[in-house]
């Protein structure tokens, strides 16, 4: 949501005085798989008493992005950015990002925090820039774990030397395993049954609304290649779910309806990723504040 939890609520309490409809970019929260996995699967029971979950962003990349000078003289300098370097590739530098925390984990941890039903109170950390020396600033291998109430754990690993396990949610509970793939597939493993997914029943229907096309700058950040491990939800668009997102604050600012992912459920994921960030760094232990 913002570099820091001040930030974030300076943003919120601006929301409030304005009147205005805050939305934070969290997409996950209108993609129908993860909300039918929400409704059908985790309160209908079906896993149990869930104490683990493992969050997983890999790649084998080094993350630049990579521009060219829009011209021999340009400077970003008036925008506050020394090189053009830090303009294109500013989440690599700690005064804009906190890096994989941040820009990636942030996602997964506010849909850990719905699934759970908690926020995370701890945070413990290790990674570093490991395998690319090239000036960058912020971990290019990430491992944090965050505590929940409850004795819940949910383990977050980010790396730029392996892109085997691509992304995924999984979350472990006493009677089955949930497993969230690339934001498109839903898999369902009984616990004790043999190691094949047992169907879903959870279909992605597609929709339109007042968003249109807005979505399509969004191509070149979709995950994409990979081999997945089959298709249980029949197939589906990875950047649906921004389209329904844009479609649900348009509802919202035209007609009042609820947000998804409104500041408070934002903020919550920011602060632990925020913590994630400085566990690492200190190699501490970071109590999240409430």
């Amino acid at each position: 949501m913002a570099w820091d939890a001040a930030s974030c609520l300076r943003m919120s309490e601006a929301s409030l005085r304005a009147r205005r409809v805050l939305e934070i970019g969290h997409q996950r929260f209108y993609n129908p798989v993860y909300q039918a996995a929400y409704d059908g699967i985790v309160t209908a029971g079906l896993l149990g008493e869930v104490y683990h979950a493992r969050l997983v962003w890999h790649r084998n990349g080094n993350w630049r992005r990579k521009a060219e000078l829009p011209s021999p003289d340009y400077t970003p300098a008036r925008w506050g950015y020394p090189t053009f370097d830090h303009l294109v590739n500013w989440r690599l530098y700690k005064q804009y990002s906190r890096g994989h925390m941040a820009e990636l984990a942030s996602h997964m941890v506010a849909i850990t925090d719905w699934f759970f039903g908690a926020n995370a109170a701890t945070a413990i950390g290790s990674g570093g820039i490991d395998r690319f020396k090239d000036g960058r600033e912020v971990p290019d291998h990430t491992y944090a774990t965050l505590e929940y109430p409850g004795g819940r754990t949910a383990v977050f690993t980010s790396i730029e030397s392996n892109a085997f396990d691509n992304y995924y949610e999984a979350y472990y509970g006493t009677k089955g395993t949930l497993i969230l793939s690339g934001e498109i597939d839903a898999y369902l493993f009984e616990e004790g049954a043999p190691a094949a997914a047992k169907p879903t029943g959870i279909a992605v229907t597609p929709r339109t609304g007042p968003a249109g096309s807005a979505s399509e700058s969004r191509s070149a950040d979709a995950a994409g290649g990979g081999r997945g491990l089959g298709t249980a939800s029949g197939g589906g668009d990875r950047l649906a779910a921004y389209r329904y997102e844009v479609d649900g604050f348009c509802g919202a600012v035209r007609a009042g309806a609820p947000l998804k992912c409104g500041p408070e459920r934002a903020l919550a994921s920011a602060r632990a990723c925020i913590a994630g960030f400085e566990a690492i760094e200190k190699r501490a232990r970071i109590e999240i504040e409430a």
